[in-house]
């Protein structure tokens, strides 16, 4: 049985319709479809961001924004959020100053980036919050190092004595030198974000924010008289 073309003739044209819908639906339609799928998920993304952000609104308000002030501004006096170096030496110097000693060099070392909200934070092994280090040589009494000690481990900004060694030169007045971790800690990078979510003070956090309420925080408004400081080397290697 031969087929003739001439009795395909009438399904052709319904065939080219066909051929043409199916085009139009891969290359026209379905990019589309694609689009509209794309714009309702986004649109349901944006919905719940609005909802987060509606509670994190309503439960921001209901704060006492008089207190919550303070205590962020108490919590970023002890712990900065940059490497703040000039309060650093303001702070030393003031409370070497008021315990009879005269600070004769300082050297700040694991300094890396003053910038540190755009730098990677790098803490040593064991440590939990980064900190750059300050070797500090006063000389004084070492009866009046204790104290000395203990009121910079008690004063904002955070910062830790790690070693102390005593030596004696010509004078009978020895030189004291310190090994000091100045701490910082940069906002997290997840902050401010909707999908964050906020997360209440617990009762050992309120209890460490009493504690560092009892620093003693010190005005660098006023200026400090000159001190014989020698040699200040803040970008050692």
């Amino acid at each position: 049985m031969k087929l003739n073309i001439k009795d395909f003739k009438p399904f052709l044209i319904p065939g080219i319709i066909v051929l043409l819908i199916l085009m139009m639906t891969v290359f026209v339609l379905r990019p589309k479809v694609i689009l509209i799928l794309k714009a309702r998920n986004q649109l349901m993304t944006d919905k719940k961001t609005l909802m987060s952000l509606t509670q994190k609104l309503a439960t921001l308000e209901g704060l006492a924004k008089v207190e919550f002030a303070d205590k962020v501004d108490v919590a970023l006096d002890v712990l900065p959020s940059e490497k703040d170096v000039p309060n650093n030496l303001f702070v030393l110097k003031k409370i070497a100053l008021d315990n009879g000693l005269i600070v004769s060099n300082i050297v700040v070392s694991d300094l890396g980036e003053i910038a540190t909200v755009s730098s990677e934070q790098k803490t040593s092994k064991g440590e939990i919050i980064p900190f750059f280090t300050l070797n500090i040589t006063v000389i004084g009494e070492s009866s009046l190092i204790k104290n000395f000690i203990s009121q910079i481990e008690s004063t904002a900004p955070l910062m830790r004595v790690k070693r102390v060694s005593a030596m004696r030169k010509r004078t009978d007045i020895p030189e004291i030198s310190l090994e000091i971790q100045a701490f910082f800690l940069p906002f997290p990078k997840t902050i401010g974000k909707p999908e964050q979510q906020l997360v209440a003070i617990n009762s050992e956090e309120e209890k460490i924010f009493e504690l560092i309420s009892s620093f003693n925080f010190l005005s660098n408004e006023e200026d400090l008289p000159n001190l014989p400081v020698g040699k200040e080397n803040l970008f050692s290697p």
